[in-house]
């Protein structure tokens, strides 16, 4: 008994106790932040921040305030909205943070560089652009949820599932934004007035740490990841492969990758680069209107059609790529990594532009569904 009081004692005086804490009640959370270009060279910032009242029995309000400021650095606009508030603000929690599209030309490490030097910061928040001004995200109204940081964490966890966007978020993305020779893509939100709406509107092509102004579609996004590598929950694909049936909907077919395989061979010579880039999908059928999938003739045309359709979309999204001098496949650093006299004879700038790609995509239908 003596020995148990003993270790008691021992124990509670190497306890520290939490000296460090830090009490919500005494913040405000910040769970989205937008960035904007503002006028004469200035940073505009646009917060939401939730206010929680009430509490114990009685019922639980929750009011957004949205607040913006115009400063000249990211950690300035943040303190000159720290004097509109009560309590202090803090960003330690934040889900998503968006750069507005005319910013995002610019280089975006500065607007970063506050977020990596925080040891309070969150670096698993979402990076995306807002397709016209992060402001008028955030203002967005009709989300069907309280906090627009849950509506927009919910648009793009949902893409990245669906295999539409990368999910990488403000840690993943430090090492790209230095690396040479790797480029990266950001995931794209616009606001749709008419359909009164926010969406996933595409993959932004970064070349090096700016948005050059070129994206992949929303319907392309899914080949683009599959050809990088990367795939979500699910990857579905739909496609047109018959032309003047009795009903549009007759024309066209949606797959769901099961299996993929991706291969890239780099070739570099002295003064020029090939590519070989070769994606093998094995899918099941989930939507082909037309008809019943019953004959091996028909399984075969199918996979020849859309084996056809989707090495020429496949060549079309490198060309969109290599216009936007955006090395997403990250030849440049592959090749810097294993072929490095190669790589001193090569312009690290106009590399990528210059590469010969030979895209092939194979698609194999292995299950048609339960409909016979």
């Amino acid at each position: 008994m003596k020995k148990l009081w003993i270790i008691l004692i021992i124990s509670m005086l190497v306890l520290t106790g939490c000296w460090d804490q830090r009490q919500f009640k005494n913040v405000k959370l910040a769970l989205s932040i937008g960035l904007d270009e503002g006028e004469n060279g200035a940073l505009n910032e646009t917060v939401s921040i939730p206010t929680v009242r009430g509490g114990g029995e009685g019922n639980i309000e929750e009011r957004i305030e949205i607040l913006s400021s115009d400063a000249r650095t990211v950690l300035d606009a943040r303190n000159q909205i720290d004097r509109m508030i009560s309590h202090s603000f803090n960003p330690s929690k934040m889900e998503v943070l968006l750069v507005g599209e005319e910013l995002a030309h610019k280089d975006i490490y500065p607007l970063l560089d506050n977020f990596y030097r925080n040891p309070n910061s969150n670096l698993n928040t979402h990076l995306a652009i807002a397709e016209g001004t992060a402001r008028e995200v955030i203002e967005f109204k009709n989300t069907g949820e309280i906090r627009i940081s849950e509506y927009l964490k919910g648009i793009l966890e949902g893409a990245e599932a669906a295999s539409r966007t990368t999910g990488e978020n403000l840690q993943m993305i430090c090492a790209e934004l230095v690396e040479e020779g790797e480029d990266f893509t950001l995931p794209i939100i616009a606001r749709d007035d008419e359909e009164d709406t926010l969406k996933f509107n595409g993959l932004g092509l970064m070349d090096g740490k700016r948005y050059t102004g070129e994206k992949i579609s929303a319907e392309q996004a899914p080949l683009l990841m599959l050809m990088t590598g990367r795939k979500g929950r699910t990857a579905q694909l739909t496609k047109k492969v018959n032309e003047g049936q009795e009903e549009p909907i007759l024309d066209y077919i949606t797959v769901e990758v099961m299996k993929f395989k991706n291969d890239l061979k780099i070739n570099p010579g002295k003064n020029e680069v090939k590519v070989d880039l070769t994606l093998d999908l094995d899918v099941r059928v989930m939507e082909y209107p037309h008809d019943h999938l019953v004959s091996d003739k028909m399984i075969k045309d199918l996979n020849k059609k859309l084996t056809e359709i989707l090495t020429a979309e496949a060549e079309e999204i490198i060309s969109i790529t290599q216009e936007a001098n955006s090395d997403v496949f990250s030849i440049g650093r592959r090749i810097h990594a294993y072929h490095p006299k190669e790589w001193e004879s090569l312009d690290p700038k106009k590399m990528y532009q210059d590469i010969q790609f030979n895209p092939e995509v194979n698609v194999k239908i292995q299950q048609h569904g339960i409909v016979n």
